[in-house]
C-alpha cells in the first residue's frame, strides 16, 4: 500500500488489501488463500478499512469497483462499503 498526501488529503493506493470488494468490505475478516498470514491480513482489514472511512481517505486499487476510487464508509454494523468520490 502506498500513500500519497497532498494539501492535507490522502490517497491510500492499494495493491492486495482488498481481493474481492463485494465480499470483504461486508466481512472484513475473509482473507484469501493468497494471504501468507490470514490472521495480519484480517487485522490490516480492520485497520485500513476503519482509518479510511474514519478519515475520509480517497482509495484506489486494481480490485475495487469501476472506477477502482472512491471513499470507504462504515454502515455502523461491522460491515462497510465504497463510495463514490462525491
Amino acid at each position: 500500500m502506498y500513500e500519497v498526501e497532498s494539501k492535507g488529503e490522502k490517497l491510500l493506493l492499494w495493491g492486495d488489501i482488498v481481493h474481492v470488494a463485494a465480499v470483504q468490505f461486508v466481512d472484513p475478516a475473509v482473507t484469501i488463500g493468497y494471504d501468507v498470514d490470514s490472521a495480519e491480513a484480517e487485522q490490516e482489514h480492520w485497520r485500513v478499512f476503519g482509518d479510511a472511512a474514519k478519515d475520509r481517505y480517497l482509495i484506489a486499487g486494481a480490485h475495487l469497483p469501476f472506477p477502482g476510487l472512491g471513499h470507504v464508509r462504515n454502515n455502523g454494523d461491522k460491515t462497510y462499503t465504497v463510495g463514490p468520490l462525491s
